[in-house]
């Protein structure tokens, strides 16, 4: 089953093989397509790499759980990245 793309965010299509925002305007969808993932996307996928690798070498539980509570923070903005960021 493929997931539908979401409206007001970065989608990776991959029936096009790109990146597309969908936006919603007078009920007519208009979108967005680029072939490089947006760049707050790679900055915010190099900061969890690095938190992941931190993450690995951490021996304390308490500060295990910080690192990991700023991955699912990273996380979840990746899931919501605006339009309005790129264009």
């Amino acid at each position: 089953m493929v997931r539908q793309l979401t409206l007001n965010r970065w989608n990776w299509s991959q029936k096009d093989g790109k990146w597309v925002y969908i936006e919603l305007i007078n009920g007519e969808k208009k979108y967005y397509y680029q072939l490089e993932p947006p760049k707050e996307f790679l900055d915010l996928t190099f900061k969890i790499k690095v938190l992941n690798d931190k993450l690995i070498t951490c021996k304390d539980p308490i500060e295990n759980d910080k690192i990991f509570s700023e991955m699912v923070k990273i996380s979840k903005r990746m899931q919501s990245m605006d339009k309005n960021d790129y264009f």
